[in-house]
């Protein structure tokens, strides 16, 4: 049985990241993953035959804002990614709406453009060219075993003795449920559908947000000036995937009143339950949650990835500190102190979600005048947009 101070169960992006930021200290610091190492092809040229678009564009993306980029930056995730520098959201059911500027925050960008399982492959490449943690696939979870110095995690193909076990394996986390950290969670009953797409204008390097009776759809920019990845949150999903690629387009033309012309092709979609979950505890003696494991929210504000690499970079350098003083990786005092800068800021950003969410899925026409209103003052007053922004990107 092999000892480490820090293992960390998924080898997603938030497991990894916190791999990454703690490769340079002299933790032993292990990451296992149930699944197989990603294989990720490289960037092609996008091919067109009639509406149906093979992009080489992965499904998932994630918006990550401009302080999430300088701490992957830091860690060393050499990743080259289209900027956004503009952010533009419209009440489909009214006349509201907000534009949000980098230049807002005398900025360059807003933030980046990713496909996580390129980012993924990119942060594997970096800690196998470090050698300072083993990452290992394949190894799902047998038993997890509280002892009195930490726990004993016994897999498929071996067994660890650790100081500190984190659970970073997403929103149906193993380790938050053989611990028996209790959650409170609701599904929105809706499906996050996902795809890239070709449009007939380009989008000039602004982010779009529309919301619809008929969803919340985003188009993320893409280093191709006509290339977007969409999520279209819904409750027809099913109905979507099953549709042809001359419907889909039609309807997010609809969807989005032609912002950007016509949808000229349509990539694979993929579609995703949404659900709203948070922990009552991030945090227990030798144990830590972090991502998706301690909290998942509603996509429309594209903050989940964000919130996830803030709380590995907290936790990296709670760790760190406890190295520099001698003190175990799984002490509750130092692990308290990682929740209680955490915590406030997820249950914030959870919140607001759901103001947002309830908000624009009512249909009463008081609460429609009042989204609009809102949404044209926050426009016109250049405090608002400023306050927004910074929270949204330099968090």
């Amino acid at each position: 049985m092999e000892p480490v101070d820090v293992l960390i169960v998924g080898g997603g992006l938030i497991g990894l990241s916190l791999g990454a930021a703690l490769a340079d200290s002299d933790l032993r610091v292990v990451i296992l993953d149930h699944g197989s190492k990603p294989e990720v092809d490289p960037p092609g040229p996008k091919h067109r035959d009639g509406l149906v678009l093979q992009s080489s564009i992965r499904p998932r993306v994630s918006a990550i804002a401009k302080s999430q980029w300088t701490f992957l930056t830091r860690i060393g995730a050499r990743l080259s990614a289209p900027s956004y520098s503009r952010m533009e959201v419209w009440d489909g059911e009214g006349t509201g709406t907000v534009s949000f500027s980098a230049e807002d925050l005398g900025e360059a960008e807003l933030g980046y453009i990713v496909e996580n399982d390129r980012l993924c492959a990119t942060l594997i490449d970096q800690l196998h060219t470090k050698g300072t943690v083993t990452v290992l696939w394949d190894a799902p979870l047998v038993e997890i075993k509280k002892v009195d110095d930490g726990y004993v995690i016994d897999t498929e193909n071996g067994k660890w003795h650790t100081t500190l076990l984190v659970g970073a394996d997403g929103g149906r986390s193993q380790v938050r449920k053989m611990a028996n950290l209790s959650t409170v969670s609701w599904s929105y009953d809706q499906h996050g559908v996902v795809a890239a797409v070709e449009t007939e204008k380009s989008h000039g390097g602004a982010a779009r947000q529309w919301f619809t009776s008929g969803g919340i759809v985003a188009f993320l920019p893409l280093a191709d000036s006509h290339l977007c990845s969409i999520v279209l949150s819904c409750e027809n999903a099913e109905a979507i995937l099953a549709m042809d690629e001359s419907e889909v387009a039609e309807l997010l033309y609809d969807l989005t009143e032609g912002e950007l012309g016509k949808i000229v092709a349509v990539d694979q979609r993929l579609a995703f339950p949404l659900i709203q979950q948070h922990s009552f505890r991030y945090v227990r003696q030798n144990l830590a949650l972090i991502g998706d494991a301690a909290h998942t929210i509603h996509p429309l504000a594209g903050q989940g990835a964000n919130i996830g690499l803030a709380d590995a970079e907290a936790l990296s350098l709670v760790l760190k500190q406890a190295r520099l003083e001698g003190r175990s990786t799984g002490d509750i005092q130092l692990l308290n102190s990682f929740q209680r800068a955490r915590r406030s800021d997820n249950v914030m950003t959870a919140a607001l979600m759901e103001v947002f969410f309830r908000g624009f899925a009512s249909q009463n026409p008081a609460v429609r005048w009042l989204r609009n209103k809102s949404m044209n003052v926050v426009n016109d007053s250049g405090f608002l947009k400023t306050l927004v922004t910074r929270y949204a990107t330099l968090r």
